[in-house]
């Protein structure tokens, strides 16, 4: 269609692009769970916000089954919209279901709450009831900070929904699965000053009041993933990554760890854990979950490790 300046168009015909039907493994979150090793049945709970009510593809079954059955490396492309994203994530949460089986209960720990004293707030660390090994068990890493803030809200609403807490309270002592984002917008750089954690605070207090009027006001419940839950398991800022490596770290590949820094100390991978970090990387419609076992990481788009 050639543009005619003396009729100008406020749009053209729509372009329409038709998507396969992708074949279905016929298997419920609850049933492939089944099927895995003796250990992951828990999966069906954790990742029951991702499949609620449909059965997996085949071919987010078979890469379940290749990570966590035949301890492969994957790469899935395959189109827009088909479930790629679950194919990395479902191996995740099964090791996730999995590890915490062995985590000890979380102790009472006040002072989790500290930006909520406006006079002289004092920061205290989120996770400081943590009993289990602080260690970051899986990196999944995104070329642009969109990319960050879409798998940010997935997570929130697999990890911090008020199922999922129910659950974590009831089988798991009250931990939580803990996700961090680490890019440009995550506060605070710097060192922890007396005007740092006043501002720190005041950002909390802001965010805990945008999701608060948010939730009160409309009737939708998946808005709320938009913001982070306060009392959830995402980490709020750099210090408490720093001084709690999240299980989930969710950053871009142009920053390392060894630029997680605050007072000269990189937010690395620890010894602690015996689980061998689960790295994911993803660009565009192509995904990679890889085995690794070095806390080294490339700032290569896509690198793998055996």
């Amino acid at each position: 269609m050639q543009y005619d300046p003396n009729h100008p168009l406020l749009s053209v015909p729509p372009l329409l692009e038709p998507t396969p039907v992708y074949p279905s493994s016929g298997k419920t979150l609850e049933a492939a769970a089944k099927d895995l090793p003796a250990g992951y049945e828990d999966l069906a709970h954790l990742g029951h916000s991702l499949f609620p009510n449909f059965p997996l593809y085949e071919h987010q079954w078979q890469s379940l089954k290749a990570a966590i059955v035949d301890q492969k490396d994957i790469v899935v492309t395959t189109g827009t919209g088909s479930g790629k994203t679950e194919c990395f994530l479902l191996p995740m949460l099964a090791y996730l279901a999995r590890e915490s089986r062995t985590w000890e209960p979380m102790s009472e720990s006040g002072g989790t709450f500290w930006w909520q004293q406006e006079d002289d707030p004092k920061w205290v660390p989120q996770r400081q009831g943590q009993k289990r090994p602080a260690a970051i068990r899986a990196l999944i890493l995104y070329p642009l900070n969109a990319l960050v803030e879409d798998q940010l809200r997935r997570l929130r609403k697999v990890l911090d929904s008020p199922e999922t807490h129910e659950w974590l309270d009831r089988e798991r002592g009250g931990n939580r699965i803990t996700f961090g984002r680490h890019t440009g917008q995550t506060p605070l750089p710097g060192y922890r000053t007396r005007d740092k954690m006043k501002e720190l605070a005041q950002q909390l207090r802001d965010l805990q009041a945008q999701q608060e009027k948010v939730t009160s006001q409309i009737e939708n419940p998946d808005l709320a993933f938009y913001f982070p839950r306060l009392d959830g398991g995402e980490m709020r800022s750099r210090w408490d990554m720093q001084e709690y490596p999240p299980d989930i770290l969710i950053t871009n590949y142009s920053i390392s760890f060894t630029t997680c820094k605050t007072s000269g100390r990189a937010a690395t991978p620890t010894a602690a854990s015996h689980t061998a970090l689960r790295r994911t990387t993803s660009r565009l419609h192509l995904s990679a979950l890889c085995t690794v076992n070095t806390v080294s990481v490339a700032t290569a788009e896509l690198a793998f490790w055996t």
